[in-house]
């Protein structure tokens, strides 16, 4: 790992495998710590695969003032700048997917291929499902590990695969986020919204999407589908907000098969 100076601040970045770039971010209050060992080799076999630790997750620098997604999104231009990158495949989980259409929508010339996963344009353009109004009338502001394998899978998946989890939690303790950056990650996801913008995007996008997510529901991702142009969308039944690494055998095929 390593750190660039970047829009005012110190970002933590690591860079593996070679050939044309593909850059993943990940989802609010996660660090690249969280990315599963075998799907960062996987993305790395045929890329070069970039992370980096979004500004206040990680090792990266942790601003206590108030910032939003353009900001970050802006972070990710800088490192691409101080890597000589010119254009680079855009891969964006969650809040990471707000920050890749950011990217494929103010600065289209830098985005290759983009693939949004578990995202929205706006969490305000869908009404909030039962689960995630119970979920969003918790008082506490910091969440456990529990708490957030319970946003990402099923109890179902969780039981049948304690060995993936347990290497999960251990990752998810490494550099974990402070309270005032959580705070500004979710103002920061909240008050996001793209849904008027998306016509402008013009880089080859594909969605996916688990058909049981309750942090942000399928109707999300139908609304990127339809207002992106061109824009492909796979459902993954019986799959939640974590379906990235929940499905990620038939995930990587299908991003293998579109950045090919």
């Amino acid at each position: 790992m390593e750190k660039v100076f970047v829009n005012g601040i110190n970002i933590c970045y690591e860079s593996i495998g070679e050939g044309f770039p593909l850059i993943g971010l990940t989802g609010k209050d996660s660090n690249m710590d969280w990315w599963n060992p075998a799907i960062k080799a996987a993305l790395s076999e045929r890329n070069r695969f970039i992370m980096l630790d979004h500004r206040g997750t990680g090792r990266s620098d942790a601003p206590t003032e108030a910032y939003d997604i353009s900001d970050m999104a802006k972070d990710v231009i800088g490192l691409m700048n101080a890597l000589d990158i010119e254009k680079a495949h855009i891969l964006g989980q969650s809040m990471g997917g707000m920050i890749a259409q950011e990217l494929a929508i103010e600065v289209p010339s830098r985005v290759s291929k983009l693939i949004l996963c578990s995202t929205t344009c706006g969490v305000k353009r869908v009404p909030p499902s039962f689960r995630m109004i119970k979920w969003l009338m918790r008082k506490n502001a910091a969440y456990s590990p529990q708490d957030t394998l319970n946003m990402l899978y099923s109890k179902a998946y969780i039981q049948e695969n304690p060995d993936l989890i347990a290497s999960l939690v251990e990752r998810m303790q490494i550099a974990p986020s402070n309270p005032r950056s959580m705070e500004i990650h979710r103002e920061a996801s909240k008050n996001f919204d793209s849904y008027h913008r998306l016509g402008r995007i013009s880089a080859p996008t594909l969605i996916i999407h688990g058909e049981d997510d309750w942090v942000f529901s399928p109707k999300h991702a139908k609304i990127l589908n339809r207002r992106i142009p061109g824009s492909k969308l796979i459902l993954f039944p019986h799959a939640g907000h974590g379906v990235f690494s929940q499905e990620h055998r038939k995930v990587l095929e299908e991003i293998h098969r579109f950045v090919d």
